[in-house]
């Protein structure tokens, strides 16, 4: 960094532009003496273009008064920066600077610099104390990139522990103040009109997925029949926008209309050229960089395609995806807003007012959905992996960051306890994602430096091949990288000759440095391949990925569960054993087979959860076969097991049990008995499914009472109970009462109804007839006697008359 700047900025130095924001400059002024603002401003304020202006003239005197401004995007700061360099009549790298990644403009004179948020989050880290910085402007903040909520986290952090002085700004046309309000300390807060004109609003009808490149262009033609100007129109990437431009310009042949696509990497000139205007009607298709952080001028009218890309992730999985869907009705209206910034204009939209009320207000911040990975090495490198200290806006899970330490530490980027190793310090420097980092950093250490930062360059971009010739369209595009990977090899210190692409390196050194995203083909179901992390992922069968046996997986779209590969190198099996051989892992699976109930027990070369090789295995290991066995009772139930008539009856004599008194005696539902299958089966000397079967269900049972409840539970749960004139007949418990049969004549002198358990609960007696058939059912046999006997006398007497049947059957 340059020390303090030479140069001034002063209030006699600020254009009169007219624009709304001027009418704020007082306020402005005194909330920086204040040390923090919150600025909203409608859209045509004039915020991006002055805010920065009077900010630095409000320091001219301050020792620290260089003045750092943030935009979300490359594209975005160039604007910013050239805009404000023209204001003061200058080119930028004088008073008005500019860094982004692979660009910086700046002197000793810069006293405003220009920075992409990741820009300031990575200045934060090498140099905490912002030396010679006085303020940090976050524009167009509503965005919430993951940079912007952890670059204002630490600015403020910095600002509370060791920068007082530090003033913080945040600007937007749209903010929601309350929840910032207690971050930034009771801020100042300025309100600022805009300066808009009215736009019509046409609704169109949604079109299938198949027709909408079609439905784009002819909302398209139709926008140009409106209106005098220019089109903006809204697709969600890339590849929307070169389908469009390639339907839409035969479409236009013999019409002076430009079709221009804008996107994060169009080239330089061809964004400068867009951004100055031109004198012919231009048609501009563009993705969401669009929507608020730049002005295209001359646009007229915007066609919204009602469609968004963002980028969402699996913690399960560990792989980002790109995943396109609705536009979200904040996004919308941003993009509509494009349409009034000149004059009057037109907005279409590609959806109904029905299918409007059915939109999203907005997408989750990028810290709380998208890659956790970034946030977690950012933690680490500031020294507060769980995000304890700093003053966040939203805070990122706790699982989320605990599987993207687990990805780090794997990655050998950190240690326990979540601080950076050597590599993790080494990685920090090169400015890339994570995974990037250490793929770079693997291939040096590895003696393949040079072909380490063309892949991470390379990888770090968005053109990836589609075409059907893979090999030469992935060298035309390996060709195209050289900026960046020079810049990376001068980070990481790589020396050497730029690498020439040679087909099949690539995919070796990303299976050395991504062991987690090795894929093996799933035999018989073609297109479909193994995550070594467990995962499925799907390849279209027309790629010719989908015929290999391996792969290293760098991107997947859609759902986690038929997440479809987007970019990704073939692989065989020699090369993945040469890239990832030392990680194999020697395994002896034991498993529980459903289909036939039975034990399958191999000996595994395994990578993960992709099996390299498998061989049966004869003699497990006794724990492996105990596990498995455990499994399959959980899975099959208890059915599983020999019930002979003791262990049934046991079992339901325990249960009766638990029911009278739940806190001495155990329970023996098969929801319990399974989630404790250790504190009473013993599994050990199991060395298959026949021994199982052969487990003595009772002895076992027995071991979830003590000895003393042994020798209770004969005399609270008897099996058997004798009267005066015959021998013991047995009670059952399998009804969930205890029910004894007895016939009647044997309880005649009987004038005391039995009772066992712990609570004397009386019998359930089922009377039976000489003939051993039930006569009548009681829990109360004096009252039996005194009442019902007699008309059950009555019928036994006329059907057994040899049978005594006395009148009182008490004596």
């Amino acid at each position: 960094m340059p020390g303090p700047p030479h140069a001034t900025l002063t209030f006699d130095d600020l254009p009169a532009t007219g624009l709304p924001v001027e009418s704020a400059t007082d306020a402005i002024r005194r909330a920086v003496a204040a040390g923090t603002l919150v600025l909203r401003a409608e859209p045509g304020a004039g915020k991006s273009s002055l805010v920065p202006l009077i900010v630095a003239a409000s320091m001219a005197d301050s020792p620290a008064r260089r003045v750092v401004v943030t935009e979300p995007r490359r594209l975005a700061a160039r604007a910013t920066a050239e805009r404000l360099a023209s204001l003061l009549g200058e080119s930028v790298g004088s008073r008005v600077g500019l860094t982004v990644r692979g660009e910086q403009r700046r002197s000793a004179d810069t006293v405003i610099e220009v920075v992409t948020e990741a820009v300031l989050t990575n200045r934060l880290q090498s140099d905490p104390e912002l030396e010679g910085v006085g303020a940090v402007v976050f524009d167009e903040f509503h965005e919430r990139n993951l940079a912007s909520d952890l670059g204002l986290a630490m600015a403020l952090e910095v600002r509370q522990v060791l920068r007082p002085d530090l003033v913080v700004v945040v600007m937007s046309a749209t903010l929601d103040v309350e929840r910032l309000l207690p971050l930034l300390g009771d801020p100042t807060v300025v309100d600022v009109p805009g300066r808009t004109f009215p736009v019509s609003t046409e609704y169109l009808r949604r079109p299938a997925a198949s027709g909408w490149t079609a439905a784009v262009c002819d909302a398209t033609l139709r926008a140009l029949e409106l209106v005098e100007g220019d089109v903006l129109v809204f697709v969600p990437g890339r590849r929307e926008i070169d389908a469009v431009l390639g339907a839409l310009r035969p479409r236009l042949d013999g019409r002076r209309v430009d079709c221009l696509g804008l996107h994060g990497s169009t080239p330089i000139a061809e964004q400068r050229s867009i951004l100055r205007g031109g004198p012919g009607r231009r048609v501009i298709v563009a993705t969401s960089v669009a929507e608020t952080s730049i002005t295209v001028p001359g646009v007229a009218a915007v066609v919204d395609g009602g469609l968004l890309r963002r980028a969402r992730f699996d913690p399960l999985s560990g792989l980002g995806r790109l995943e396109t869907g609705s536009v979200t009705t904040f996004a919308a209206d941003q993009r509509r807003g494009r349409a009034g910034r000149l004059g009057p204009g037109v907005a279409l939209r590609l959806w109904s007012v029905d299918d409007e009320r059915h939109l999203d207000r907005t997408v989750p911040p990028a810290i709380v959905d998208g890659d956790p990975l970034p946030v977690a090495f950012d933690l680490a490198r500031w020294g507060d992996p769980w995000a304890e200290r700093l003053p966040l806006l939203d805070h990122p899970t706790t699982p989320r960051l605990e599987a993207a330490q687990r990805s780090l530490q794997l990655l050998g980027l950190t240690v326990d306890g979540g601080a950076l190793s050597p590599r993790g310090r080494q990685a920090a420097r090169l400015g890339l994602h994570p995974r990037l980092a250490a793929l770079a950093i693997t291939a040096d250490e590895a003696g393949l430096g040079t072909l380490g930062v063309r892949a991470a360059a390379l990888l770090d971009d968005d053109r990836w091949p589609t075409r059907a010739d893979f090999d030469a369209e992935l060298e035309r595009r390996w060709r195209e990288v050289d900026t960046a990977a020079d810049r990376l090899a001068r980070r990481l210190g790589v020396t050497g000759r730029a690498t020439p692409f040679v087909p099949g390196e690539l995919g070796p050194l990303l299976a050395r440095a991504w062991p987690d995203r090795i894929a093996m083909a799933r035999p018989g179901r073609p297109g479909r391949f193994l995550l070594a992390i467990g995962r499925e992922v799907d390849v279209d069968l027309s790629d010719p990925l989908a015929a290999a046996a391996f792969l290293v997986v760098v991107e997947a779209d859609g759902a986690a569960r038929s997440a479809r590969v987007r970019r990704a190198v073939a692989l065989t099996r020699t090369e993945v054993l040469e890239a990832v051989g030392d990680r194999v892992e020697q395994i002896e699976h034991v498993e529980w087979d459903d289909r036939d109930d039975t034990l399958r027990a191999e000996r595994r070369r395994q990578l993960g959860s992709i099996v390299l090789h498998r061989e049966p295995l004869t003699d497990p290991r006794p724990d492996a076969v105990e596990a498995a066995l455990r499994t399959g009772l959980r899975r099959r139930g208890l059915g599983l097991l020999t019930w002979n008539e003791r262990s049934t009856e046991l079992r339901a004599r325990l249960a009766w049990l638990h029911g009278q008194d739940p806190t001495s005696w155990p329970d023996v539902t098969d929801a319990v008995l399974l989630d404790r299958i250790d504190d009473w089966l013993d599994l050990r000397r199991c060395r298959s499914v026949a021994d199982l079967r052969r487990i003595v269900v009772a002895d076992a049972l027995l071991s979830l009472v003590g000895w003393e409840q042994r020798r209770d539970l004969d005399r609270l749960a008897p099996t058997a109970l004798a009267t005066p004139s015959a021998p013991a007949r047995p009670i059952r418990y399998d009804s969930g009462r205890p029910v004894w049969s007895v016939r009647i004549q044997h309880l005649f002198g009987v004038d005391v109804h039995p009772t066992i358990g712990p609570n004397r609960t009386p019998l359930v007696i089922e009377l039976l007839s000489p003939a051993g058939r039930p006569a009548q059912v009681t829990t109360d046999l004096p009252g039996f006697w005194r009442g019902s006997y007699a008309q059950v006398r009555a019928e036994l007497r006329g059907r057994y008359p040899k049978h005594r049947w006395p009148d009182d059957p008490t004596v």
